[in-house]
């Protein structure tokens, strides 16, 4: 899977594979089941995940959580882990830097879940840095191409 590929890549190294949270295969393109469904049924596991090296940490000041607004785990999960955050760690700015969908995206429910995304988002995080899909692409493709020569 997606995971498994990721630790066994060349940004293997960037990752701690102890705060990996697997074992489902996603929320099926939709906001409402990652936010209602998985959200909950992990909601332990994902505070125990954050709780730990917010201990750790000397002077916590935020959290920046990165995640993609088409799909229904980005946009689901991520959003109620922002609430989390919220409820558990009230002192400590949330930040999101949030990937929006490509005007051309072919999953057909991407606006929707960006959009009930979005209202998470306007309520749990104290910023919102916007990405768009497309552009993030074109960027990382003139990386790559000055990388190739």
């Amino acid at each position: 899977g997606v995971v498994n590929d990721l630790l066994k890549g060349p940004l293997a190294e960037l990752f701690d594979d102890k705060q990996f949270i697997t074992g489902v295969s996603g929320s099926g393109n939709n906001w409402a089941h990652g936010h209602h469904h998985y959200g909950p049924r992990y909601r332990e596991e994902l505070l125990e995940k954050v709780r730990k090296p917010a201990e750790e940490s000397d002077s916590l000041q935020s959290f920046l959580l990165l995640h993609s607004l088409g799909g229904g785990t980005g946009s689901g999960v991520g959003t109620y882990i922002l609430n989390l955050l919220e409820d558990e760690f009230p002192g400590v700015f949330r930040f999101a830097a949030s990937v929006f969908p490509s005007q051309d995206d072919d999953v057909i429910t991407s606006p929707y879940n960006a959009l009930l995304a979005l209202a998470e988002l306007t309520e749990h995080a104290d910023c919102v840095l916007p990405i768009e899909n497309a552009a993030l692409q074109d960027v990382c493709s003139r990386i790559a191409d000055r990388f190739a020569k």
